[in-house]
This record gives structure tokens, C-alpha cells and sequence, in this order.
């Protein structure tokens, strides 16, 4: 499955990049995201929650930044969990890639995901337009925090805290439903 989410932060494209190769600092930014360690030079572990009703899913998961393009602002990174009960993992390639916006101290990040779900949790890509929605929302709720910790003064103690998917696919439901509104252009 292949997602594409986009975000803006208010930096320019060379400070935006340095951030966001930063695995350590940004890690905390992402929803669910905990005990994040660097493993060697480009590689980490950790794990993550999602909370889908009464079901909790704890992935164990590596990641490793396979690749850092100075020339195209582009990072490329792999990642993989597992369910830490069996219940199924998932594999990701993720593409960031920066430009410059019309303000020169703003920067448009686009993120190209190819996702493989495996195990019994394959059930929920079935609905590809509803993992869609929730990578936008997941994407959304990143990006603020991001620009909460791009705001404050000590930026590594951030944590997004758990990740509830009800209230995510709530969000993403009515993002798609867009309850006949047409979107506003950015």
C-alpha cells in the first residue's frame, strides 16, 4: 500500500533537513513512538502503541536511515515491527523530501510511505482508504508536535503519548467524509 502525507514546518529547507534527520529528537513527535534507542550510526529501535477499543497493539520495531541525499533533500528510511503478541507486524519505506515553500523560512516536507501489513493485522489495510486517513491524521498529529518542539526551549523531553486509534479513525472518517464541505486550498 502506498501512502503520501504532507506537512509544512516554519524553518527554512537547511535547518528543516538537519532537524528532520535527527532520529532522536523527532522520534518523541510521533504518536504511539517510545524507548527509542540508537543502535549504531543510522539505525534505532523501539516501540509502538496503538490502541484500536479495547485492543492494544505493541510493536517491537527497528528502523535504519538507509539514505541522506543533501542534494535532493531527500531521506529514505526502512522500518519493520512486530506485534509483541503475535498478532502481526508491519514493513515500511519511507521517503521524506523537503522544498522550499514561496517564504523562504518555510519548508514543505512530503512523505512517501510503501506500507506492507502482515499477520491478522493485513485485516485493517483491507480498508486501504481508512489506513489512508489515519496515516494523514498520524501525519497531522506529528507535524504539530514537531512544531511544539521546534517552539520550546528543550525539545527532547516531548512525548506525544499514546496513540488512541478510535480517536484516530474517528478523524480520519470525518476527514474523508469532509461532511460535504469542499477542502480549502493550501
Amino acid at each position: 500500500m502506498n501512502l503520501e502525507c504532507e506537512f509544512s514546518v516554519p524553518l527554512s529547507k537547511d535547518v528543516s533537513f538537519e532537524i528532520l534527520t535527527d532520529v532522536l529528537l523527532i522520534a518523541p513527535c510521533i504518536p504511539g513512538v517510545t524507548n527509542i534507542e540508537q543502535t549504531d550510526t543510522r539505525s534505532y529501535k523501539g516501540e509502538a502503541t496503538i490502541k484500536l477499543g479495547p485492543v492494544k497493539l505493541v510493536f517491537n520495531g527497528v528502523g535504519k536511515v538507509v539514505d541522506i541525499n543533501l542534494e535532493t533533500y531527500t531521506v529514505i528510511v526502512t522500518a519493520s515491527g512486530t506485534d509483541k503478541k503475535g498478532k502481526g507486524g508491519a514493513e515500511a519505506k519511507v521517503a521524506f523530501t523537503l522544498k522550499d515553500l514561496m517564504d523562504e523560512e518555510k519548508t514543505k516536507v512530503t512523505v512517501n510511505t510503501e506500507l506492507t501489513l502482515n499477520g491478522s493485522i493485513a485485516q485493517y489495510g483491507r480498508a486501504s482508504g481508512l489506513i489512508e486517513g489515519v496515516a494523514q491524521e498520524l501525519t497531522k498529529e506529528f507535524s504539530q508536535n514537531l512544531e511544539t518542539v521546534l517552539a520550546s526551549e528543550d525539545g527532547s523531553a516531548f512525548n506525544a503519548g499514546e496513540i488512541s486509534g478510535i480517536k484516530l479513525l474517528v478523524k480520519a472518517g470525518i476527514s474523508k467524509l469532509n461532511f460535504g464541505k469542499k477542502k480549502n486550498s493550501q
